[in-house]
């Protein structure tokens, strides 16, 4: 059988992550990689696989990949690729797929006018837990939605010294870089909100905290987000008729639904990996756009996203 073959712009600590589970498939391989520091780039080929090249341009136009996945710093998600779809590459790229709305919207249009596939890595909505919690919600499994609740919270300042994190010029910060989950997980579940409250703390042109709001008609969404407190990963939702909790719901393993229907629902599965099988699945197929992560989704969650970092006060560099 024919392999898959990936090319990897960027071996950080999500690249390796998402290696170390795309070599325990054997439809798959790792053909070229880049990275900026060319001595990272080499340690991660020697452990993954792949040829290492002295410039993106070089391993997006010789490498011969059948999909980029681009896992660079925020900053520099906008130009590797569009660099990957001017040279007919599909691309998977990590989330934030770009560092606000618009330019969200213009590699899109971009994949669009090239007829090539783009597709933003959110894993959580490739992962069957979240897909059936949303089923639950879908089908009314607790009836009238009371409250929904998300925090993430983890002091990662603390105990990870990555100058990504608090860096204006890499899009540091805790809204995009973990807030993008509860956001989305709220998009996805409940549509878009009727109005949007942020307030948090800002400091040296980075965020560290938010507390979020988001106004339905008879309820609201509440979420809250930092990397300095450690005040844990969990999502509740409410309804007249039950309750839905998950832990860890980014990558949930696991999801309880209690009240009049009662079910547990529980998963084994590489998420990563899944995230890569979904991908090249659809590109084989000749889709243009993930049915996991459509183009609509990655935009209104951009958009929501730059909402709240206007009532912040929040721009970054290049923007």
């Amino acid at each position: 059988m024919e392999k898959f073959r990936w090319v990897i712009i960027g071996c950080g600590s999500i690249a390796n992550k998402v290696a170390s589970e795309l070599v325990k498939y054997e439809e798959f391989e790792i053909c070229a990689v880049w990275n900026r520091t060319k001595q990272r780039a080499e340690q991660f080929a020697k452990k993954y696989g792949g040829k290492v090249f002295n410039t993106a341009e070089e391993a997006l136009k010789l490498g011969d990949a059948d999909c980029a996945y681009i896992a660079t710093t925020h900053d520099r998600h906008l130009y590797y690729s569009k660099l990957a779809i001017q040279f007919g590459i599909p691309v998977l790229c990590e989330k934030p797929v770009t560092v606000n709305h618009k330019q969200a919207q213009e590699v899109i249009n971009f994949a669009k006018e090239k007829g090539v596939y783009f597709a933003e890595a959110m894993w959580t909505w490739h992962n069957p837990v979240s897909l059936k919690v949303k089923e639950w919600i879908t089908q009314n499994k607790i009836g009238e939605i009371k409250r929904f609740y998300a925090s993430f919270a983890v002091p990662m300042v603390q105990f990870i010294k990555n100058p990504r994190l608090t860096t204006p010029d890499l899009i540091g910060g805790a809204l995009l870089d973990i807030g993008i989950y509860p956001v989305r997980y709220a998009l996805e579940l409940l549509g878009k909100p009727k109005s949007v409250e942020c307030r948090g703390v800002v400091s040296g042109g980075v965020d560290y905290e938010e507390k979020i709001i988001f106004k339905y008609d008879n309820f609201n969404a509440e979420i809250f987000v930092s990397m300095k407190r450690l005040k844990g990963e969990k999502l509740v939702i409410e309804g007249s008729d039950g309750k839905i909790c998950v832990p860890l719901y980014h990558k949930a393993k696991s999801a309880k639904l209690t009240g009049k229907c009662s079910e547990r629902f529980k998963i084994s599965n590489l998420l990563y990996g899944l995230q890569l099988k979904n991908t090249a699945k659809e590109i084989k197929n000749g889709l243009k756009e993930s049915k996991f992560c459509p183009f609509e989704s990655t935009l209104e969650t951009m958009a929501l996203l730059d909402e709240c970092r206007r009532q912040l006060g929040l721009k970054y560099p290049c923007e």
